[in-house]
C-alpha cells in the first residue's frame, strides 16, 4: 500500500479505469431475477444474519455478515463490476478481481493466546500480502465486524486493541499510511470471529476528511493506545464518474460524543456531519451545487433494536422513501453511541464543473 499522494489521484483521474463498480440493495423476492440478469459480473454478495435464499446454488462470492437486518423488508447488498469477474482464493483470503477492482472476505478466529489486537494485524498484514501480490495496492473501503467490540480485557476495549492491531499492521506496510487510508465501518457482533470484507484497487482513491472532527488518525491517546486507521471518506474514481465512499460516521464533534442518551439528537448531528462531509468533497472537486441528493444508499447500524422505527421514520422524512437503506442490529465502537451511518455517493459530471 503506497503514499496515495494528490499526484496519484490525478494520475489515476487522467487514466480512468475502464471498470464500473456498483453497489445495490436488492430485495430478496427480487434476488434470483437480479443474479440471472448478472451473470458473470458479480464481485460479491452481501447477506445479513444468516438469511438464506431459497433458491438453487449460483456461481457467486457470497460474504455472510452476522449482524441481524431489523427492517421488514430484508436487503441484500450486491457488488457489479462491468468487467468479467474471476473468483480466487488465497491465504484464508476469498476474493474476486476485475478489471482494476478487487472485492475479497477474510475470518480469523480469536484463541486464549492471540488477543484481539493479534488476530487484527495477522488479518490486515493477510490483506496487504494479497493486494500486493495481486497488484493492487490501494485500500479503498473496509468493513470491520468485531467480536465484543466494547468488552474489557485487560483494562482495554476490544475495539482499542483492534486498533492496534490495525495500526501496526498499517505501519508496518507503510510508514506513510496516514497518507493512504481507507474508508472503514467497525461494528460489533456478539458472536462468532474477527470478519472484514474489503474493497480495493490498482489506482488511488483520495482521502477527504470532515471539517467538523478530528481526524480519527489525531484522536488523542485517552481513546486507546493507538488511534484507529481510517479516513473520514475516499473519493474514488470509476469509470462512470467519483464515487464517495463515506466511513461509519455518528454524533462526534471533534473527537467527543454529542447528546448522550438522546437518539434523536444523536441522529440529527449524525446527518450533519454526513452533509459537512458532502460539502467538503464538493469543495474539493469544486462543485458548486451540494452532492447530499447524490446519495446512492446508506446502511444504518443501531445498538438497540426497538430503535428502529423512530431512526427509520426519521431518516425517510430526511431522504425521502425512495433512498435504498439496510437496518442493522451492531455494537459500536464506543458504548455511549446509539447508532451510526454509513454511505455511498455517487458524483457525477456536471456541466461547468471544473476538475
Amino acid at each position: 500500500m503506497r503514499n496515495a499522494s494528490s499526484l496519484d489521484y490525478r494520475h489515476a483521474a487522467s487514466n480512468k479505469p475502464a471498470v464500473t463498480v456498483h453497489c445495490s440493495y436488492v430485495p430478496l423476492s427480487c434476488f434470483p431475477d437480479y443474479i440471472a440478469e448478472s451473470t458473470g459480473k458479480i464481485l460479491a454478495v452481501v447477506g445479513f444474519g444468516g438469511e438464506t435464499l431459497d433458491i438453487p446454488p449460483l456461481p457467486y462470492f457470497r460474504v455472510e455478515v452476522t449482524t441481524p437486518p431489523l427492517a421488514d423488508t430484508h436487503l441484500t447488498e450486491v457488488w457489479t463490476s462491468t468487467l468479467p469477474v474471476i473468483y480466487r482464493e488465497q491465504g484464508g483470503i476469498h476474493y474476486t478481481v476485475s478489471g482494476d477492482v478487487l472485492f475479497g472476505s477474510i475470518r480469523l478466529s480469536g484463541s486464549d493466546e492471540a488477543t484481539m489486537d493479534v488476530t487484527t494485524r495477522t488479518a490486515y498484514k493477510r490483506i496487504f500480502d494479497l493486494l500486493q501480490t495481486e497488484a493492487y495496492p490501494h485500500l479503498i473501503r473496509a468493513w470491520n465486524f468485531v467480536p465484543d467490540i466494547n468488552k474489557t480485557i485487560n483494562g482495554l476495549e476490544q475495539y482499542q486493541l483492534f486498533c492496534m492491531g490495525r495500526h501496526q499492521a498499517f505501519s508496518e506496510c507503510n510508514r506513510y499510511f496516514e497518507l493512504a487510508l481507507p474508508a472503514a465501518s467497525a461494528i460489533g457482533v456478539r458472536q462468532g470471529d474477527l470478519h472484514i470484507y474489503f474493497l480495493a484497487a490498482r489506482h488511488a482513491g483520495r482521502q477527504i476528511e470532515n471539517p467538523r472532527q478530528v481526524s480519527a488518525f489525531h484522536y488523542p491517546r485517552c481513546y486507546g493506545p493507538r488511534s484507529p486507521s481510517f479516513s473520514r471518506a475516499i473519493l474514488k474514481e470509476w469509470n462512470d464518474g467519483r464515487h464517495l465512499y463515506i466511513s461509519g460516521t455518528a454524533s462526534i464533534i471533534g473527537h467527543e460524543i454529542c447528546h448522550n442518551g438522546s437518539l434523536d439528537k444523536q441522529l440529527q448531528e449524525t446527518l450533519r456531519n454526513i452533509e459537512s462531509l458532502l460539502e467538503h468533497a464538493g469543495h474539493v472537486l469544486e462543485i458548486r451545487e451540494k452532492i447530499i441528493n447524490n446519495l446512492s444508499c446508506m446502511k444504518i447500524y443501531m445498538r438497540h433494536p426497538d430503535h428502529l422505527v423512530q431512526v427509520k421514520n426519521s431518516l425517510e422524512r430526511h431522504f425521502g422513501h425512495e433512498m435504498p437503506a439496510i437496518y442493522l442490529q451492531g455494537d459500536l465502537c464506543r458504548s455511549d453511541l446509539l447508532l451510526e451511518i454509513e454511505a455511498i455517493c455517487h458524483v457525477r459530471q456536471y456541466i461547468g464543473q471544473h476538475v
